[in-house]
């Protein structure tokens, strides 16, 4: 049994007894979720690079 820690309330809970691992309950899992709805998270982008890729990859379906 490994005792964990919540990442959204930070209670501490074994990872044996809950099904919504790695949150200690549903309820954690789904403010979590909103958290990620609501863009409050987001991964890292360079946007500039992003642009471009897309550019390039509409020019290259134009030219298909």
């Amino acid at each position: 049994m490994a005792s964990l820690r919540c990442p959204t309330c930070g209670h501490l809970f074994e990872s044996d007894y809950t099904p919504a691992m790695p949150f200690c309950s549903e309820r954690c899992r789904q403010i979590d979720l909103g958290q990620w709805l609501d863009e409050e998270h987001a991964l890292p982008v360079d946007i500039e690079k992003h642009i471009e890729e897309q550019a390039n990859r509409t020019l290259d379906d134009e030219d298909s």
